[in-house]
């Protein structure tokens, strides 16, 4: 009794399968020897005569202001200082109108073969590559601390100030009812300057505070 994976025992169709197979198998390596051999020839080869491969041009990671506008602090698109020259280089336009960067300054071949980086990048070459990482940070940062630093700031400002006065004893409010409930709607000048003067007497630093007094721009009361 012979296996049934000897050729032996085969039928007609594991025959048909095992020739295709074998023609095909030449013809697909074949293809992958051109793919790698394309590859090959394409890379920097090491100990080339061209010498150390330097992965970074010289105002990298920047590119061509042409097709990305200026680099630089204040030299974008619209000028902040200027009402009469606002724009001052091309308005921005989205990547499949533009048709992206179609004279790339970035070498893919060069960029990604580091093996001569430690040779041909200097420390302070490296150290811009590794800030200019951060640069999207920046947004990160302002939408964590920009609303903390407003709480902060109004909590701070608050906490200088006497506390306000939220809830009033009914027999001091039922003693002048008109002017605390109608008040705000007849002057809210004054309105304001009379609950002043209040909280200054209730949390006692009445005629401590200079602003308060008759004369210190309340004339218009």
């Amino acid at each position: 009794s012979s296996s049934p994976t000897h050729p032996a025992v085969w039928g007609c169709k594991e025959l048909q399968c095992a020739r295709k197979l074998h023609i095909a198998l030449p013809a697909m390596a074949g293809i992958l020897r051109r793919a790698v051999a394309r590859s090959a020839a394409a890379l920097p080869q090491r100990g080339a005569a061209s010498g150390p491969i330097k992965p970074i041009g010289p105002n990298f990671p920047l590119t061509s202001e042409k097709a990305m506008g200026p680099h630089g602090w204040m030299r974008g698109s619209y000028h902040f200082w200027s009402l009469s020259n606002p724009i001052r280089g091309p308005l921005y336009r989205v990547p499949w109108v533009v048709g992206g960067i179609h004279n790339p300054t970035i070498d893919p071949e060069k960029h990604f073969n580091t093996q001569d980086r430690f040779q041909t990048v200097t420390a302070m070459e490296f150290a811009k590559c590794w800030i200019y990482n951060w640069l999207p940070f920046r947004v990160m940062w302002l939408c964590v601390f920009a609303p903390v630093g407003m709480i902060i700031s109004w909590t701070w400002l608050e906490q200088r100030r006497e506390p306000m006065e939220i809830y009033m004893d009914r027999e001091e409010y039922q003693k002048d009812f008109n002017s605390y409930y109608y008040g705000v709607y007849f002057d809210h000048h004054h309105f304001s300057h009379m609950l002043c003067q209040r909280r200054a007497h209730k949390w006692g630093y009445a005629g401590q505070d200079i602003t308060l007094e008759e004369g210190h721009g309340h004339g218009h009361h």
